[in-house]
């Protein structure tokens, strides 16, 4: 999933999109006509709103799986420093990646920052020696062990015309 950071939609976005949204973030197998019961909306109306949604970018509907529940357990964020001009050839290179969960570009201290699971500290070894030591125009980088995760996944707020805080 690469999420577009270009032109926010925010504004096209009504009460009953955000809705629709909220009920999917609480339970993203809901099916149209739940949606719609809970919304006030015709299963159709959701349908097509969602669709839209969907084709705007605004949401995926997606399974996040656990890594530790998984079998993995080497989970980690590793920073990284690169020569001018690689950050977004490396960025795309990573987000190639099966065991990288998410890449994001920094606008401070590193160039970019990722999180890659693994199955222990020895395909790590590995991984460091074949992947991170090849990137292109690397400088440094910082690996930060996760021993434990207390929020895995997450909810987003409402920001126009959202009644709980």
């Amino acid at each position: 999933m690469t999420i577009d950071t270009a032109e926010p939609v925010n504004e096209r976005l009504d009460e009953l999109d955000r809705r629709i949204v909220a009920e999917l973030q609480e339970d993203g197998r809901r099916s149209y006509r739940e949606i719609a019961a809970r919304v006030g909306a015709s299963p159709g109306t959701v349908r097509a709103r969602l669709l839209q949604l969907m084709d705007d970018g605004v949401v995926e509907v997606i399974a996040v799986p656990n890594p530790w529940r998984m079998g993995f357990r080497f989970f980690a964020a590793v920073g990284v420093r690169l020569a001018p001009g690689h950050t977004e050839r490396v960025a795309d290179m990573l987000a190639e990646r099966q065991e990288v969960t998410w890449v994001g570009l920094l606008a401070t201290g590193y160039d970019l920052m990722f999180e890659v699971a693994l199955p222990d500290a020895r395909a790590f070894g590995i991984y460091r020696e074949e992947v991170l030591a090849k990137l292109p125009g690397l400088l440094s980088a910082d690996v930060f062990l996760l021993w434990d995760v207390r929020k895995f996944h997450y909810r987003l707020g409402m920001i126009e015309g959202e009644r709980n805080p």
